[in-house]
């Protein structure tokens, strides 16, 4: 069984992917601003993700509690990049601090923590990358500037990272949900559909994740695009 690290577990499709790490048998790092149930196999770590210079100093943390302590008989051999958030406007109408709170939450945070977390991941004989996206990474939509720069470029960097991280064995791959029924949609004025096939469920999100850390040594799955089969948005009545 493996040790894999989840950013933004606490939550939507960060707990369903804790969840079906649990139930397999993993160990998951869950790394929130807050925490859930206790559960066997879950180590749970408070931080904010969107202070970047919190979060290179957590992530040096990590590598002295889980790469060489003598109270942990597991390492981090997978990294699951989930936490985000979505703000959606005109660009005119983002402040500069929004932007920039946006681009360090959904970009530049797992940038840092990777950074100080492949040193060690390379060293696995296995190890796994996955990043969680959106469907806002593919193409541009009107009002998704500020989080569809985000996306775009978490998806550059899961491209580039491949092959750096190719001949190490360290597996690397990129989630792109459509909308998915979560409490994302919480503080927008917008939300999918009601029927079923108008969202996706988050354990959809999940069982894509899955699918890539257990892909043979010789494989990569390198990108999964998933959809509801309607694509159907309305706004919430006020």
């Amino acid at each position: 069984m493996r040790t894999i690290l989840v950013t933004g577990h606490s939550r939507g499709i960060g707990l369903a992917i804790t969840n079906r790490l649990l139930d397999t048998g993993h160990t998951v790092v869950g790394v929130s601003r807050t925490s859930i149930s206790e559960r066997k196999g879950l180590v749970q770590l408070q931080v904010d993700l969107s202070n970047t210079g919190e979060v290179e100093m957590f992530a040096k943390r990590l590598i002295n509690t889980f790469s060489h302590s003598t109270a942990n008989s597991h390492t981090i051999d997978g990294v699951v990049c989930n936490a985000g958030t979505g703000q959606f406007g005109a660009l005119e109408n983002f402040s500069a601090d929004q932007i920039t709170q946006n681009i360090q939450l959904n970009l530049i945070s797992p940038l840092i923590l990777l950074k100080v977390l492949l040193p060690g991941l390379k060293q696995h004989a296995r190890s796994d990358i996955v990043f969680i996206a959106s469907e806002s990474a593919l193409q541009g939509g009107r009002y998704g500037s500020v989080y569809s720069a985000a996306k775009f470029g978490l998806r550059g960097a899961a491209q580039s990272l491949r092959h750096e991280c190719a001949s190490a064995n360290c597996h690397v791959g990129i989630v792109n949900p459509g909308m998915v029924k979560t409490d994302f949609f919480s503080n927008l004025d917008f939300e999918p559909g009601n029927a079923p096939e108008h969202a996706l469920q988050a354990n959809d999100v999940a069982d894509a994740v899955l699918s890539m850390l257990n892909t043979a040594d010789n494989a990569v799955v390198e990108e999964i695009n998933v959809k509801p089969r309607q694509h159907v948005v309305q706004k919430k009545r006020s």
